[in-house]
């Protein structure tokens, strides 16, 4: 019988230009010091920021501590620093797990479905999502037809992920890419609802966008 879920393979990927510190790191990683690896790794990527492949190692360190946000935004800046379709499916593959973890089930299918898009060949990828679709219709059919006016309701909290969400757009927006910001806080509030807690800031970088747009 499959597991439920099959869960973060928390492995560190090793580069062959390694720095003391990230030797360091892997070895208080490796050791089960998460603390100190997290350290270590930040140093590491100050000396060299190019190095993609300590900003994966740094968020499977931060998931082991339970920091998901940290955690998330690791992996996304690996993401966006990665050439290769199987490197950035790898990290959408531990976003989609950390959630996944959490009960944070929309959210968590979005990633997987994301890691699929990349590397169609990651059985564990389509397991996952398809665990997760099943989780989003038990939910939904929890809820019965119960209709909720959102509009009349306060913003809710907003989640690590949705956090998360809004610090990378942040740095679009430090980037002026008004747009992409925008269009990633969209696709955010697709896979979260409590990201509605940000409405004035998508709603600024809208218009901001627009402006520019014209």
């Amino acid at each position: 019988m499959k597991p439920y879920f099959i869960y973060i393979a928390l492995f560190l990927i090793f580069s062959a230009f390694t720095s003391d510190e990230a030797r360091q790191a892997n070895s208080a990683f490796e050791e089960g010091n998460y603390e100190q690896a997290e350290e270590l790794y930040k140093a590491a990527i100050e000396a060299s920021p190019d190095n993609f492949k300590l900003y994966f190692n740094l968020g499977n360190t931060q998931a082991k501590q339970g920091k998901v946000e940290e955690a998330i935004d690791s992996f996304m800046e690996f993401r966006s620093l990665a050439e290769s379709p199987e490197d950035k499916s790898m990290a959408e593959y531990n976003i989609g797990t950390l959630l996944a973890e959490d009960q944070k089930w929309k959210p968590a299918a979005t990633h997987f479905k994301n890691a699929l898009k990349l590397d169609p060949s990651d059985l564990d990828a389509k397991h996952n999502y398809e665990r997760a679709l099943e989780e989003i219709k038990n939910e939904e059919e929890d809820e019965g037809n119960e209709e909720q006016n959102q509009e009349n309701q306060p913003p809710p909290e907003p989640s690590e992920y949705a956090q998360a969400m809004k610090k990378q757009a942040e740095k679009l927006v430090a980037e002026q890419r008004y747009q992409d910001a925008y269009n990633l806080m969209q696709r955010a509030l697709e896979a979260d609802d409590t990201v509605r807690a940000f409405n004035d800031f998508i709603e600024r970088i809208r218009n901001v966008s627009e402006i520019n747009s014209n």
